[in-house]
């Protein structure tokens, strides 16, 4: 794999894009980061969750 390529489970999503996966609001977004359901990496000011995050949440059920 070269650099510029990237597996599914290393994508970073956006918040809007991590919603729609997960249907839920922003806000619930915010509330599984908080309890730790969800993992946000930090890029500058921006916030983005890893697709493995999400995966790993929906293949565990509810937070």
């Amino acid at each position: 794999m070269s650099k510029t390529e990237t597996t599914t489970a290393d994508t970073l999503r956006t918040i809007p894009e991590a919603q729609a996966a997960l249907k839920v609001s922003r806000g619930f977004i915010y509330t599984l980061r908080d309890r730790g359901a969800l993992e946000f990496v930090k890029l500058g000011r921006a916030a983005r969750i890893r697709q493995s995050s999400i995966d790993r949440l929906i293949q565990g059920g509810a937070a």
